[in-house]
């Protein structure tokens, strides 16, 4: 049985990212933050961190899911990368005149980014567990945290697409992508809660911040309980990935081989 086109790209494509450089960025940064964030901040928050829900929780158990949040960020990033990478060496234009349509390239660079935010995020809860903390396993708790993962690596996917097909030099996809891991990192809920005394334009930078919706909602799924307001996240979520995979589509038919 011949394997379909975009499964033999997705094969190329782990191949090609199975490097030193993207294990590192895939799985060594975020276990840093796990484990030095969570053992040097647990020492100060001592009084427990609120969850949306309601109820506290220790720091390091806060802060884990927003780690595994943090593989859809990450491995969003791959598509992007990739995609410039193979325009400036030649190799989108090889891959287009062989037996492959643009189809079966965009679903390549997808599948592959979903595949290591899934493998990556069940690295961080095995990690997670050492520290350890306890996490509720149940249909519902699953498939809502799949869910949030597939979907913001969807998200994140397209929008690094975006910023790819309309950077002109490798220096400018680089430059924008870097601020943006500043951005979305350190102004979402990743790290830490929003509260009363959160600045307004803070609470609003982080309160609109996707990479908050997933975090929010595995938080929600794994380690406090699953309400309405999770539903509404994941709600959002899907239609802000919606937009953002439109706008890539109509950017990626118009790319050209070469820069």
């Amino acid at each position: 049985m011949k394997i379909p086109a975009f499964i033999r790209l997705t094969i190329r494509n782990i191949i090609v990212n199975i490097d030193i450089g993207t294990l590192i960025f895939m799985l060594g940064l975020p276990t840093l933050y796990l484990f030095v964030m969570g053992f040097m901040f647990q020492g100060i928050v001592t009084t427990g961190v609120p969850l949306q829900s309601g109820g506290s929780v220790s720091y390091t158990t806060f802060l884990a899911p927003g780690i595994i949040a943090l593989e859809s960020f990450t491995a969003g990033n791959i598509g992007g990368s990739m995609l410039w990478s193979d325009r400036r060496w030649g190799m989108f234009e090889r891959i287009m005149v062989g037996p492959f349509r643009r189809i079966d390239y965009l679903l390549g660079i997808i599948t592959v980014s979903i595949i290591f935010a899934l493998v990556g995020s069940l690295i961080m809860l095995g990690f997670s567990l050492l520290i350890p903390i306890s996490v509720i396993v149940t249909p519902e708790s699953i498939l809502l945290s799949v869910f949030a993962i597939v979907v913001g690596t969807m998200l994140f996917s397209s929008l690094f697409l975006i910023i790819s097909g309309l950077s002109k030099s490798m220096q400018a996809y680089n430059t924008i992508t870097i601020v943006l891991f500043f951005m979305l990192d350190f102004a979402s809920t990743a790290f830490y809660p929003i509260t009363s005394t959160t600045p307004l334009w803070l609470r609003t930078l982080s309160g609109s911040n996707p990479l908050s919706f997933i975090a929010n909602i595995l938080r929600d799924s794994l380690i406090s309980s699953v309400t309405s307001g999770t539903f509404f996240y994941a709600g959002i979520l899907l239609v802000v990935m919606l937009v953002f995979l439109g706008i890539s589509l109509r950017i990626y038919k118009s790319i050209r081989s070469g820069i």
